[in-house]
């Protein structure tokens, strides 16, 4: 799984119907712990937290 830093530009990988999967964003930040996720606001405007697993590198 890659690792992720503020300003990495992503895609999403969710498979969820509200954030079609290759939904580009960008990383606003990235918790320490796992499973507190990472933010991501992404370029149509949603602003998320996702695990790093829901992402791919853009």
């Amino acid at each position: 799984m890659p690792t992720y830093a503020t300003g990495d530009r992503v895609q999403s990988c969710t498979g969820d119907l509200d954030l079609p999967d290759g939904t580009l964003g960008t990383v606003d930040h990235v918790h320490k712990d796992y499973a507190d996720g990472i933010d991501v606001t992404f370029d149509d405007g949603q602003r998320c937290n996702i695990l790093a697993c829901g992402l791919d590198p853009a």
